[in-house]
């Protein structure tokens, strides 16, 4: 009985530390405004005409969805909601009423940033969630 034990003790602590994966954060070598992800919920404050990145680089496969949930102030703000490829061209969904439920299909499979783009000449706060 008792080896049994430590047999199903021995198991379940190799099960377990295989799972554990190491995570690295890194910075995109920009000098625009870097915020980390924090599960797909956002609360930030963008600057004026700023470009703000969310992620870190993520991997995407064609046709995958990036939805988007948030909500800003002032509601009468331009703001730009979408993603950055490795060659910097932004795709984007525009807002101009205050709100935005959509979702983005990304185009092709590769490594993209999250990314809110502030056209407003003043500073605006977002709130809501990303999914992807």
């Amino acid at each position: 009985m008792r080896k049994r034990l430590w047999t199903v003790l021995l198991a379940c602590i190799l099960v377990f530390s295989c799972t554990i994966i190491s995570a690295v954060a890194v910075e995109k070598p920009v000098g625009n405004v870097v915020i980390m992800r924090s599960t797909g919920q956002i609360n930030h404050t963008i600057p004026a005409n700023t470009i703000v990145f969310l992620t870190d680089w993520i991997s995407l496969d064609k046709d995958e969805l990036i939805k988007y949930n948030c909500t800003y102030t002032s509601k009468s703000a331009s703001v730009d909601f979408g993603y950055v490829d490795a060659n910097n061209a932004f795709y984007y969904l525009s807002s101009t009423s205050g709100s935005i439920y959509k979702s983005l299909k990304v185009r092709e499979p590769g490594e993209y940033i999250i990314a809110i783009r502030n056209n407003a000449p003043y500073d605006i706060t977002v709130t809501g969630s990303i999914r992807y």
